[in-house]
């Protein structure tokens, strides 16, 4: 027997009203990606940087020859990609499609993906536009039975042979790296590290072998004095 009209009435309001809440926060989401953006001008005109990328750097990124190279015939065809199709760096298209998810937390998903895998997040310590400070507050707030112990783990040192490379802070299957050298672009800013780091960590070796901090990894008082020391 099917639904009575009651039923199927019941069914519409409820999917109505979910229609609306997502309108609604669909609305929220880009007026905070727009406000986000509008802070984010203010500061990079207030203090003059060439980029909010990378505190340190001079000029922006030039981004210029990434283009050129991908857009090449014989690397479309390595990377398994349609020959009629042009790469196009930040693309308004898929920025205005995208721009109400910006502001849209990525939390839960961190959540849902410790439940079941091991989970590497990692910045470049002169990013100013998604720093380290931001992430650790929003990492203090999962909701994850092992938060307590990551928390209270050490925060260790991090060197590539004796060159100092960053800090690191794991427990369980999270990791959390802050590479020096680098803002928001990693690779670009320190591929050395990055490539260090993402080896070790597939392979749960250097830094991310055994327990604690990895052959690579000192223990240092605590991730609140590191923080500190490389912020100021």
């Amino acid at each position: 027997m099917g639904p009575t009209r009651e039923e199927k009435g019941v069914s519409g309001r409820r999917w109505a009203t979910r229609r609306l809440a997502d309108a609604r926060e669909l609305v929220l989401s880009t007026r905070r990606a727009d406000t986000r953006e509008l802070v984010l001008s203010l500061l990079e005109n207030a203090t003059g940087l060439a980029t909010l990328f990378d505190a340190a750097k001079q000029r922006p990124y030039e981004t210029g020859p990434v283009g050129k190279f991908v857009n090449r015939v014989e690397v479309k065809a390595a990377l398994g990609a349609r020959g009629d199709m042009e790469w196009e760096e930040c693309s308004d298209a898929v920025g205005a499609a995208m721009h109400g998810d910006v502001m849209k937390s990525v939390k839960p998903k961190v959540e849902a993906l410790l439940r079941g895998t091991r989970v590497l997040l990692y910045q470049g310590i002169r990013d100013l536009r998604d720093g380290v400070v931001s992430t650790e507050a929003w990492m203090r707030e999962l909701k994850w039975d092992g938060l307590a112990v990551f928390l209270d783990a050490d925060c260790a040192v991090w060197r590539i042979g004796e060159e100092l490379a960053g800090y690191v802070q794991r427990s369980g299957p999270l990791s959390h790296v802050v590479v020096y050298g680098a803002g928001h672009l990693l690779p670009a800013d320190n591929g050395h590290a990055a490539q260090e780091m993402v080896k070790d960590w597939v392979l749960q070796a250097g830094l991310f072998g055994g327990g604690g901090g990895g052959g690579g990894a000192q223990p240092v008082a605590s991730s609140l004095a590191v923080s500190n020391s490389n912020l100021i």
